[in-house]
C-alpha cells in the first residue's frame, strides 16, 4: 500500500485524550509508531494540560508520515465528549481509544483489524493486557475470560481503552452519552451488545499502567456511572409493558442483645422508615411490603404511613413458622407475594428482598438491581462488594490463596471474589414459586463499602452515630 493511500484512506482511527500526562504520552505515541499494521490515523486531544503535553504531541506529529491531528481543548470536556467529537472526525472504518498513560503491543492493531476484517458481523474486538507499574515495569498479565466460552454473562465488558469498534456501528448507536462521567467499557458494551457481535482475543494487546491518578481506581465514580448507563439502556429498551415489582422488607423486632431494631434511629429516622422510604423512591418499585411476626412493628409501619412519612404500603404478619432465626429469604418472599395477591388479585412479576439493616442503601441501588435483572436475562440479582483483601480456602495441603494478585495490588478478573453484602436480592416471582432462589444465572450489582454497612448490633449503631 502506498503512502498516499495510507494517509488519505486510513482503516483505523486512534485517539489519545491527554490531561497532564505528558510524562507518559511519548511512550503511548511511540507504541503507535512501531505498530506492525501501519494504516492508521491519530488524533491527540490535549484536555487543557498544564505540562509538556503539547510539546510532545507536536514533536511526534512532525516526525511521522501518518495523518496526525492535535486538538487543543482549553479546559477538559471529558472522555465522552472527546469520544463523540472524534467519532465525527474519524476517517477509519474502525476506531479505538488509547489512554495517554498506556501503550500498545506492536501487534495490537494488526490482530484487532484482522479479526474485524474476517467477519463483517463483528462490531467490536478486544484482547488481554499486561499490568505495569508507573515506571512501565510489568506486574502481571490479565487473561480475560474467553467471550462466549468461559463468559456468557454479559457482565464482564472489555476495558474502555484499546477496544476496537466498527465506526458505523458506534455511530448508529448515537455515540456516547455525555452525561456519563466515567468511561470504563460499560457504556460501549451495553450500547453495542444488542446491535452487533463481539469477539475477544487471547493475545495481549496493550500495557495498562497502574498509578495513583488512574481513573480506574475511582471506584465510587465508576459504580455511579454504571448505574446511569444501565438506567438509560433500560429506558430506551422498555416497551409498553412495565413489570410490576414488589419490594419486601422483613422486619424482625429484636435479636439477642439488640432490642427494638426497626425503631432504632439514624440521623433522625428509624431503620424501618429509611428502608421503606428508599424502596418507595425507586422508580422501578411498584409496591412495598413490610413483613414481621411482631404486631408492634406492623403498627409502627402503619403509623409512619398515617403520619405521612411513608406512602401507603402492604403490612403482612408472618406466622410463627416464618419468624425464626433460620428462615430462608425465599420463604419470606413467597409469603409477601401472597399478601400482594390478596390486595391486587395477581402476583408481582419481580420481587425484591431488602434488608432492614442497610440504612445507606439508596434508591439507585434498587433500580440498578432491577435493570440488571431485566437487561441481562438473569434469574436473580444480588448486591455485593468486591473482596479487597487476600482470601484463603482450605486445600489438600493446607490453605490455598485464592487471589494472589491482591498481594501485588492487582485485581485480576479470574481472581475477583465478591461478598454478598446482605442488602438486596432481586428475582422473578415465578422463580421463587417453582425453583430455587439462586438458579444458574445470577447477576450482581456492586455497592461501595460505606453503602454496604449493616446495622446489626449496638456497636454498629454507635459507629454510625459517631
Amino acid at each position: 500500500m502506498n503512502m498516499k493511500s495510507k494517509q488519505n484512506n486510513p482503516l483505523v482511527t486512534v485517539y489519545i485524550p491527554c490531561r497532564n500526562y505528558g510524562r507518559f504520552l511519548d511512550h503511548a505515541l511511540q507504541s503507535l509508531r512501531t505498530q506492525l499494521y501501519e494504516n492508521w490515523e491519530l488524533f491527540i486531544v490535549d484536555e487543557g494540560s498544564e505540562d509538556n503535553t503539547q510539546v510532545i504531541a507536536r514533536y511526534f506529529k512532525d516526525r511521522v508520515t501518518q495523518n496526525v491531528e492535535i486538538i487543543l481543548n482549553p479546559a477538559p470536556v471529558g472522555l465522552q465528549k472527546v469520544a463523540n467529537h472524534i467519532l465525527g472526525l474519524a476517517g477509519g472504518r474502525y476506531i479505538m481509544r488509547l489512554d495517554a498513560d498506556d501503550w500498545l503491543d506492536e501487534s495490537a492493531l494488526l490482530l484487532m483489524t484482522a479479526k474485524l476484517e474476517s467477519d463483517p458481523k463483528l462490531g467490536l474486538v478486544y484482547g488481554n493486557y499486561y499490568y505495569t507499574n508507573e515506571q512501565g515495569e510489568v506486574l502481571g498479565f490479565e487473561r480475560r475470560q474467553k467471550l462466549g466460552i468461559e463468559d456468557n454473562s454479559n457482565h464482564l465488558p472489555p476495558h474502555g481503552a484499546c477496544t476496537m469498534v466498527r465506526t458505523n456501528v458506534l455511530k448508529a448507536a448515537n455515540g456516547y452519552s455525555e452525561e456519563i462521567t466515567a468511561q470504563d467499557g460499560w457504556e460501549l458494551w451495553f450500547k453495542l451488545l444488542q446491535r452487533t457481535k463481539a469477539a475477544s482475543l487471547e493475545a495481549p494487546v496493550f500495557f495498562y499502567r497502574q498509578h495513583g491518578n488512574s481513573l480506574s481506581r475511582d471506584t465510587e465514580r465508576l459504580l455511579e456511572a454504571r448505574a446511569k448507563i444501565l438506567s438509560k439502556i433500560r429506558s430506551r429498551s422498555s416497551g409498553s409493558y412495565s413489570p410490576t415489582c414488589l419490594a419486601v422488607i422483613p422486619a424482625k423486632e429484636s435479636y439477642p442483645a439488640f432490642e427494638g431494631v426497626p425503631f432504632r434511629q439514624i440521623d433522625g429516622a428509624s431503620l424501618l422508615q429509611i428502608a421503606a422510604q428508599t424502596a418507595q423512591q425507586a422508580t422501578t418499585v411498584t409496591e412495598v411490603a413490610i413483613t414481621s411476626e411482631s404486631d408492634r412493628v406492623l403498627q409502627f409501619a402503619n403509623l409512619l404511613v398515617s403520619d405521612g412519612k411513608l406512602k401507603p404500603l402492604i403490612t403482612a404478619q408472618r406466622p410463627q413458622g416464618l419468624s425464626g432465626n433460620n428462615i430462608r429469604p425465599q420463604e419470606i418472599l413467597l409469603h409477601a407475594t401472597e399478601a400482594y395477591f390478596t390486595k391486587h388479585g395477581h402476583h408481582p412479576d419481580i420481587v425484591l428482598f431488602l434488608s432492614l439493616h442497610a440504612p445507606f442503601r439508596m434508591a439507585k441501588h434498587i433500580e440498578k438491581a432491577i435493570d440488571v435483572l431485566l437487561l441481562q436475562g438473569c434469574d436473580s440479582v444480588v448486591s455485593v462488594h468486591e473482596e479487597r483483601e487476600p482470601i484463603f480456602a482450605h486445600g489438600s495441603e493446607g490453605l490455598k490463596l485464592l487471589n494472589p494478585g491482591r498481594f501485588e495490588g492487582l485485581s485480576y478478573e479470574r481472581e475477583k471474589l465478591y461478598h454478598f453484602n446482605g442488602s438486596i436480592i432481586a428475582t422473578w416471582t415465578e422463580a421463587i414459586m417453582h425453583c430455587s432462589l439462586f438458579k444458574e444465572r445470577i447477576g450482581y450489582i456492586e455497592m461501595g463499602w460505606q453503602e454496604s454497612i449493616q446495622i446489626k448490633s449496638e456497636t454498629d449503631i454507635y459507629n454510625c452515630l459517631n
